[in-house]
């Protein structure tokens, strides 16, 4: 019993430091660029939360004197319905598929990998289920066009990753996966001083 409950109280001490770790984050935004740079049109509706045009976006932050991305200091309690072509996007040498796994050589750094793996898990597990329902009904998982039509239509959106990961839909295995950039890292953590894992 002493060892169950310690090992509950060590996984609510991790969550609370990811969450800590989050807050205190120096800025993330969403990782669009991919999305713009496949040719996605991505619609705005102010009601829904729905993503905006990155290009928009960064616009109206010019004009108003600042820039969108200062604004934007955690991604805690943040979504985004940005999921890219994970076919296409692994075509990238740069873009690596992220295992998922808790990393880190200090409990802020663990805390934070926890919170990042733990809700982008939980939060595509209603879509996981729908590619499921429509294999089942079709016979095959549905294509990334039709993948992206399912979220619009139910208004699914993902839980925010930090700004060199972003979620990419596999066609072929019906799988959400994690998708990393690691130059847009390695330049992200290069600038904040912050040595690679």
């Amino acid at each position: 019993m002493k060892k169950k409950t310690r090992r509950m109280f060590d996984a609510t001490s991790l969550l609370l430091a990811a969450v800590m770790v989050m807050l205190a984050g120096n800025g993330c935004k969403d990782p669009k660029e991919i999305a713009r740079q496949q040719g996605e049109t991505i619609e705005d509706k102010p009601q829904s939360k729905a993503p905006q045009e990155p290009v928009a976006e960064n616009a109206a932050a010019d004009e108003q004197g600042g820039n969108a991305n200062e604004d934007k200091k955690s991604i805690i309690h943040k979504t985004t319905a940005v999921v890219v072509d994970a076919k296409k996007a692994l075509e990238n040498p740069d873009i690596e598929v992220v295992d998922g796994k808790i990393k880190g050589g200090d409990p802020f750094t663990q805390a934070g990998s926890a919170y990042v793996s733990m809700a982008s898990r939980v939060s595509t597990l209603g879509m996981q289920q729908a590619i499921k329902a429509h294999k089942a009904l079709n016979d095959r998982f549905p294509t990334y066009d039709e993948y992206m039509q399912m979220m619009k239509e139910n208004r699914i959106e993902f839980a925010e990753l930090p700004p060199y990961k972003m979620y990419g839909y596999d066609a072929e295995s019906g799988n959400i996966l994690v998708l990393q950039d690691n130059r847009k890292k390695a330049e992200l953590y290069k600038k904040a001083g912050i040595p690679l894992d």
